[in-house]
Parts: structure tokens; C-alpha cells; sequence
């Protein structure tokens, strides 16, 4: 009687919420991959461990280096060893934040659009993602090319010249290009990667260097431990009817279309 008590009263909530997110605007969800959806970044470890990260990496955080540059510079030094099928095989070492799995159904049963955006590579996302068979997922990322000499050079698929970001991928085109008029937009990310565009979105959740460029630039936003907070988080401001865009972010997204 007790758990049929229980099981009526979380039925009754699940659909009150389901009615309540009918009346809201459409959400949009872009989040980042390594180290949001990852608990390691991926990216990092494997150019630590098949190619020369230091002293790149210091040189981009410092500001010495382009992303780009940065990017060509690590590629050139990756061991000839590596190839397609070890890069696939080594990301499957790799675990997600368990949380996201469940954040994943919720989206998907409550027809929640959601998008990766990473400045990362689709040949160790995409293994990943298969893994955990959330490969649906609607990603935008770098590539990589495999030349018949051995070589493997970044392709920034999704680079853009309007936008000067810490990102190949252009982040901000995606969730700009992505979305929908009258939509509510929600970011989520660690990195500096992400600074650009989480600023056009309505929602953040940030954690790390993220969460400390919002704080310096006194960006709202959710600190976030794992995606089940954020889950948390959502739920409660849906419920509360509590989702809105965000005045400085609809300002940034029609003056980045003005200019595309």
C-alpha cells in the first residue's frame, strides 16, 4: 500500500511536469563534452599520452597561442603510431559522468532538443558516445584527416572569422545557427572553450574556469557538480514556471546575426 501510495504521488508530479513543460517555450540544451560529459578531458590526455602537450597548452591558457595554432601544433607532434582505430579504442577508456544518461532520457521524453558543441574531435567522441549508446546525440566538433603519409591533421569543420573565441569549433554559430525563435537556451560547460557561448544563452550551468569567467564578468549562472544537479536545477524551475530568456543574451544573439 505504501509503494503504491509512493508510486501514484511520483506519477501525479511527473505529470503535472509534463503539462507544464507543454506550456512553456521549447528548450534548447547545448553542452560541452570533455570534462562536462566526461569526468576527464579527453582531448588533454590523449595528446599527453601520444603526442607533446607542454609547453602548447600553457602558451594557449597564457594567451601566447592561437586555438588554432595551438591545435596544429599538438597534431604535428602526435606520435606515428596512432591512427583511427587506436584513437576509437583508447576514448572507450574513458568513463562519462553516470548522471548525463539519466539527463539524456529526460530530454529525450520530454522532447527537449540537445546539442554537443566541443572544440574536441568526433573520432574519440563518437566512440564514446556508442559506448554508452547515446550516439544520437546531435554533435558538432573537429575532425580529424588521416593522410596516406601517416600524418593526422585537425579539421575545424565548424570555424567561423566573424568570432575571435577560444574555440576551433565555433561554438557560439552553433547554438546561434541551432536555435530556434522564442527559444530557451541552456548551456552547460567547464572550459574556456566555452566562454563565448554560454554569454548568448539564457541559462548557464558552469562549473571550473567557466564558472570563474561568469563570476569575473558577473554572468549568471548555475554552478553545477554533475549532470543530476542540473537535472535537479531544471526541474524545479520548470515547475516553478521560471524559465525566461535572458535580456543580455537575446542583445548578444541579434547582434551576432545582424553581423553574419
Amino acid at each position: 500500500m505504501i509503494n503504491s501510495q509512493k508510486y501514484n504521488k511520483f506519477e501525479k508530479n511527473y505529470k503535472e511536469l509534463l503539462i507544464k513543460m507543454k506550456q512553456q517555450r521549447k528548450i534548447q540544451i547545448f553542452t560541452d563534452f570533455d570534462g562536462t560529459i566526461t569526468l576527464k578531458d579527453i582531448g588533454d590526455e590523449l595528446f599527453k599520452d601520444f603526442g607533446i602537450f607542454e609547453p602548447y597548452h600553457s602558451q594557449l591558457v597564457k594567451g601566447k597561442l592561437k586555438i588554432d595554432d595551438y591545435w596544429n601544433v599538438v597534431f604535428m607532434n602526435l606520435r606515428a603510431e596512432l591512427n583511427k582505430q587506436k584513437i576509437a579504442e583508447y576514448a572507450q577508456n574513458f568513463e562519462i559522468d553516470k548522471s548525463f544518461l539519466t539527463f539524456f532520457e529526460f530530454c529525450k521524453e520530454n522532447q527537449i532538443d540537445l546539442f554537443i558543441v566541443s572544440d574536441g574531435y568526433e573520432e574519440y567522441i563518437k566512440p564514446v558516445l556508442e559506448k554508452y549508446n547515446i550516439d544520437t546525440i546531435r554533435t558538432f566538433c573537429n575532425r580529424m584527416i588521416f593522410n596516406d603519409n601517416g600524418k593526422i591533421l585537425p579539421e575545424f569543420v565548424y570555424a567561423s572569422e566573424s568570432c575571435n573565441c577560444l574555440s576551433a569549433s565555433c561554438k557560439r554559430n552553433m547554438v546561434l545557427t541551432k536555435s530556434e525563435p522564442e527559444s530557451i537556451l541552456i548551456y552547460i560547460g567547464d572550459g574556456a572553450s566555452d566562454f563565448c557561448p554560454a554569454q548568448y544563452c539564457d541559462l548557464i550551468f558552469a562549473k571550473k574556469n567557466l564558472a570563474k569567467f561568469c563570476n569575473d564578468n558577473k554572468i549568471p549562472h548555475h554552478p553545477f557538480k554533475d549532470f543530476y544537479s542540473i537535472y535537479l536545477t531544471l526541474k524545479n524551475l520548470i515547475s516553478k514556471k521560471k524559465l525566461k530568456t535572458r535580456n543580455q543574451a537575446k542583445i548578444l544573439r541579434k547582434k551576432a546575426f545582424e553581423i553574419e
